[in-house]
């Protein structure tokens, strides 16, 4: 199957001229597109919209007594977030209109239906070279809103769909299967669009060694501590415990990230063995006494709902074993439960406060500039 055959595309044509619309219709099946569902109106189009997705949208400007019905679909086609090809194509045409639709709502093309008879090309066989190039134009580049969607929904993807095949178009995925042939199999079969879906393997990227990360040094997302407990006294210290949750929460709170304990702050390797003192039990190992106290006190003083987004590892570096502390963002908002009015957060290579709500929002407002 050729991917730019034109009996792979899904086409909606908006045209409120009954008489039109046949023809139109009847023009573009001689040019081989077999999937054409059409709309008389701008009702009948979100109806259409709500429940189909198209490669291509073809919208009059002006439908009944509505001048800007083609504005209409297309606000209609933003506020859903579909990322369909859009081309205008009336006989009401203004420079004014086709400024508006080319550089305010970014539509593919502009065409008029009062181009001359005399003229090399149709209004109609100006649509169908027009949709080629579009084709053409999202085989070659994709569609980078959907793009955009797979990079942020990383984590969500590498849950459900581990080494499949993904079809995602408008924000969602369409399909899955093992193989990229079988993927587009389906979408046959289902007479999904073809052309708009960003298709990509989901796979899992090895991160990096606990090596790795202390060559890269501490940051915004990179932190180093020397012990969990130990101060060369025999007893835990509480102040370097609470440090590590704190950290922890901030990271919650941000962007995630990674704490190392057992590094110094310039990277020098210092291990756990002094942390491991504290453990006496021929019945398990140091590491798995020490997994189980940070992990219950990430339970008792953070919350357990937060636990599934840490993960600790180990490695042994220079003859010492060093712990890997690795936090991914929290949807809700995360505290150290004997303090919850301050909310912490990562400043840079630090540990920050925020002590007000209008503290809060600002930092919210600002994250998602970032982003």
């Amino acid at each position: 199957m050729n991917d730019l055959d034109t009996a792979n595309v899904h086409l909606l044509l908006v045209e409120d001229n009954e008489r039109y619309l046949e023809r139109a219709i009847r023009r573009l099946k001689e040019f081989g597109y077999a999937h054409i569902d059409s709309a008389l109106d701008e009702d009948e189009a979100r109806e259409k919209l709500a429940h189909k997705h198209f490669d291509v949208i073809i919208a009059d400007m002006r439908l009944g007594s509505h001048e800007d019905g083609g504005f209409t679909i297309v606000d209609e086609v933003k506020q859903r977030q579909i990322t369909s090809v859009i081309i205008i194509l009336t006989a009401n045409d203004t420079v004014q209109d086709c400024r508006k639709a080319l550089k305010g709502y970014a539509c593919w093309d502009y065409i008029s239906k009062s181009i001359q008879q005399g003229s090399d090309k149709s209004p109609l066989e100006e649509l169908h070279k027009s949709i080629q190039k579009a084709l053409v134009y999202l085989n070659y580049w994709g569609n980078p809103k959907d793009e955009k969607w797979i990079a942020d929904n990383a984590e969500f993807l590498q849950e459900h769909y581990i080494n499949q095949y993904v079809a995602v178009i408008d924000n969602m995925v369409l399909a899955s299967a093992d193989s990229e042939e079988a993927l587009k199999q389906k979408l046959d079969e289902r007479k999904l669009p073809f052309f708009l879906p960003v298709i990509k393997k989901i796979e899992t990227e090895a991160p990096p060694s606990i090596a790795e990360l202390i060559k890269k040094g501490e940051s915004a997302t990179l932190e180093f501590k020397q012990t969990f407990q130990y101060d060369g006294s025999h007893k835990k210290n509480e102040k370097l415990r609470l440090a590590t949750l704190k950290t922890l929460v901030a990271f919650l709170n941000s962007k995630g990230g990674t704490l190392l304990i057992g590094v110094e702050d310039k990277g020098s390797i210092y291990g756990l063995e002094n942390d491991f003192s504290f453990f006496l039990n021929k019945q398990k190992t140091p590491i798995d006494l020490f997994e189980q106290e940070l992990t219950n006190l990430i339970c008792d003083r953070i919350g357990k709902e937060f636990a599934q987004h840490i993960t600790l590892c180990f490695e042994k570096i220079e003859g010492k074993q060093i712990c890997a502390i690795i936090v991914k963002k929290a949807k809700q908002k995360a505290y150290y439960k004997k303090d919850k009015t301050v909310v912490y957060i990562r400043a840079n290579c630090t540990t920050r406060t925020i002590e007000t709500l209008e503290e809060w929002f600002d930092y919210i407002a600002e994250e998602k500039a970032l982003d």
